[in-house]
């Protein structure tokens, strides 16, 4: 099948009464009622609004069934869905508005005023359904994705149906995903990670459970009982505080969960180690790829332990290639890495009006990343580090993720951040950055670790504690800010 809505077609006729989708608000909808919701909403769009192949429209997301109904009401009429996150600024609002050539802005409460704002209520208010349609076609443009811009302007992502249907593969496959999978899903589905994660328990025939947040534990433990879920997605900061708020009673659930799929941050590996501990029998899945290139490799790390570094192997619809600086493929290895670069059905087609940064990114159908990284003999794909962060040691070039994942592991160091710094003789030597537990840390005993578990060329040359390591809302060190202090 072609597209989201044809999948939900389709299982609205062969399990009609299954429970498709049911939120935190108590709003719920079996697969019957969500396509008839879905057709009512698309007459709406199509007659009321005059809404055509190829507009764009705007919706805000309340993380409940609505918004995801209405993304597939689109689909239905050929429309281009463009999300926006709840509370989004005005500014950004608008930016995307203008931008994307939106025609309407759908939300729950008219307030961004300027003309094309449409209650959401409204549109799924009527009783008329569509009945003239003709599902898209795999090739037809379904949604534009925008990202966050948290560090410039935000880039439109262009995502065809078919597209969509590759990525949810990715991820049913990728998981293992068991028939009557019921999934939990508190992270935002106005962003991709969390919207995927809906297409792929679509595609599935499963039931979608929706939370805004985790920071009401008792209404999250509710849903958890009520739905009898089966699997979670989450990301690691979010991981974090439910186990925090939870204080343990989180585990528990361990004996209910086939498995949990963590993304959208960097998973530290504290969190990984905890989460194999105390959830045996679970399996626990850590994605990688992007808005971009739609989870193209994915790694269950409750079986592969041991293996620094590895994001795992291609997920269903993914080629993964390595290249050089001048984009040709090259046989990466650990010692002489390479740039990742994927290919697959489930990748972009462009930027929104952006054509020089997309022959930037996408060349050959492959999504180019800065990534380095190589792919061992058993298909297993490796990333230790960034292009732009690698320190050039006499030619040699070494991740400073390496030095990190070994910095973290002493007593006492809270988190580890290293980076390039210049020096006379090598070019460049590894500078770490610490924080630290001060009733713990002493740096002479710190030092020996260093010595003692890194090569010499690794050793950091200085090693600085400052009270805490800068990094983004997802979790990447923030690395210019470090080397302003050099």
């Amino acid at each position: 099948m072609d597209s989201m809505v044809q999948i939900l077609a389709t299982h609205a006729k062969s399990q009609p009464e299954k429970l498709f989708i049911a939120d935190y608000k108590g709003n719920k909808c079996t697969y019957l009622e969500a396509w008839r919701i879905v057709r009512k909403a698309a007459y709406y769009l199509k007659v009321c609004e005059n809404i055509t192949t190829g507009d764009k429209i705007m919706a805000e997301c309340d993380q409940d069934i609505w918004f995801l109904l209405l993304d597939f009401a689109c689909e239905l009429i050929g429309a281009v869905f463009v999300p926006v996150e709840m509370n989004a600024s005005i500014d950004r609002v608008k930016d995307i508005f203008d931008e994307s050539d939106a025609k309407l802005i759908i939300s729950h409460q008219l307030k961004f005023g300027f003309a094309g704002n449409v209650l959401l209520e409204q549109v799924f208010s009527g009783k008329s359904l569509l009945d003239n349609y003709a599902f898209p076609k795999g090739d037809s443009v379904a949604e534009i994705l925008y990202t966050t811009g948290t560090t410039g302007k935000s880039k439109g992502i262009v995502i065809t149906n078919e597209a969509d249907v590759a990525v949810a593969e990715n991820i049913k496959y990728g998981v293992e995903m068991k028939p009557g999978n019921i999934e939990f899903i508190p992270i935002p589905i106005s962003h991709s990670h969390g919207l995927r994660c809906c297409y792929a328990n679509l595609l599935n025939g499963g039931t979608i459970v929706l939370a805004d947040g985790l920071m009401n534990i008792k209404k999250v433990f509710q849903m958890l009982d009520s739905y009898a879920v089966t699997s979670m997605d989450i990301s690691p900061s979010a991981a974090q505080l439910l186990i925090k708020i939870s204080k343990g009673a989180f585990w528990k659930y361990g004996s209910k969960m086939d498995y949990i799929q963590i993304g959208t941050a960097v998973l530290p590996d504290k969190l990984k180690i905890q989460l194999v501990r105390e959830l045996p029998g679970v399996r626990l899945y850590d994605f990688y790829g992007s808005t971009e290139s739609g989870r193209s490799c994915v790694l269950d790390f409750s079986r592969e332990q041991d293996r620094d570094n590895c994001i795992g192997k291609p997920t269903k619809n993914a080629e993964i290639i390595f290249t050089n600086d001048e984009r040709k493929k090259i046989n990466a290895t650990k010692e002489f890495p390479g740039l990742l670069a994927s290919r697959g059905r489930m990748n972009m087609i462009c930027y929104w009006k952006n054509p020089e940064l997309t022959r930037e990114i996408l060349h050959d159908n492959f999504v180019f990343t800065n990534d380095l990284g190589y792919m061992d003999n058993e298909g297993y794909v490796y990333v230790i580090g960034r292009k732009d962060d690698v320190i050039n040691y006499n030619g040699i070039k070494i991740a400073p993720e390496e030095i990190e994942q070994i910095a973290i592991r002493f007593p006492g160091i809270k988190d580890a951040a290293c980076i390039p710094y210049p020096d006379d003789m090598a070019g460049q030597v590894p500078r770490l950055f610490v924080s630290v537990e001060a009733s713990k840390f002493n740096y002479k005993s710190y030092m020996d670790f260093l010595q003692a578990h890194l090569d010499g060329n690794k050793l950091p040359k200085r090693v600085d504690v400052i009270e805490t390591i800068p990094r983004t809302g997802n979790g990447k060190i923030i690395r210019g800010k470090l080397m302003k202090n050099i």
